[in-house]
């Protein structure tokens, strides 16, 4: 049986996530989405992950970022090395007809 969390946000609304990422909000009650979703092990929350966008970076990545710092390959500053094309425009609207 899958098992899953869901946190009340009020009497006529519930959210629903797996404990990493919010999976969906209702405009029911918990209780009425206990009833609806019986094939589910639902276990309430007082707690609700952050939106995805809003979240910190996860920490292996952050390992991966630091290893890289200074990387000419995977560095995002600016670009040392000389332009093959010195008079091409740099940006979109550096470009002229």
């Amino acid at each position: 049986m899958k098992t899953l969390y869901i946190h009340p946000l009020g009497e006529t609304s519930c959210l629903t996530h797996d404990g990493y990422i919010q999976i969906g909000v209702f405009n029911h009650s918990l209780e009425k989405h206990l009833e609806l979703n019986p094939t589910i092990n639902w276990i309430e929350t007082y707690w609700y992950p952050d939106v995805f966008s809003n979240r910190y970076k996860r920490a292996n990545f952050q390992q991966t970022e630091k290893a890289n710092e200074g990387s000419p390959r995977t560095d995002n500053a600016l670009d040392s090395r000389p332009r093959d094309f010195p008079d091409q425009a740099q940006t979109r609207l550096d470009r002229t007809l």
